[in-house]
């Protein structure tokens, strides 16, 4: 068994001989929506937080992705992909969760879900966050910059508080 990290990301599986440096140049040049982890969250979960680690940013104004200008959580800044950098599923309700991210870069945080799309850029700091009542179902979130085509190395910390 083999460990491979691309993209940012950890792949396990079997390597049979070496990676063709073909392979390895096609593996470093997939995109960013390759690099989405899809998390399910319940009641209870754990750990708590939860944090999933990766790249954001993107070359695409953040107000045109989602459709949206401003949000109840704030204004809808910096760049993004098309596509999200996760994708959260809650199954059930949550009355008091937290999204949270922390970088080095000022980053903005987008979540489009199945009420309403919500953004923020500062929660005191550089780091954005949304909290509040989140309703069951999947939720998309990107993780922006606000230089396009700059790329964030983020931690998202998912926490409930019940």
């Amino acid at each position: 068994m083999h460990r491979v990290r691309i993209a940012g990301r950890l792949v396990m599986g079997l390597v049979l001989g070496s990676l063709s440096p073909l392979v390895i140049d096609m593996l470093r040049e997939l995109p960013v929506s390759a690099q989405t982890d899809v998390v399910t969250l319940a009641s209870g979960f754990t750990p708590n937080p939860t944090v999933l680690v990766g790249t954001g940013g993107g070359d695409r104004p953040a107000a045109e992705v989602v459709n949206t200008r401003n949000s109840p959580t704030g204004p809808c800044l910096g760049f993004i992909s098309t596509q999200p950098h996760e994708e959260v599923t809650l199954d059930n309700r949550f009355s008091n969760l937290e999204i949270r991210v922390e970088a080095d870069l000022d980053t903005t945080l987008i979540v489009a879900g199945p009420d309403g799309v919500w953004c923020n850029d500062d929660n005191g700091s550089h780091n954005p966050a949304i909290a509040g009542e989140w309703l069951a179902g999947s939720y998309r979130i990107w993780v922006g910059n606000y230089q396009a085509g700059e790329v964030p190395r983020y931690e998202l910390s998912i926490t409930d508080n019940p």
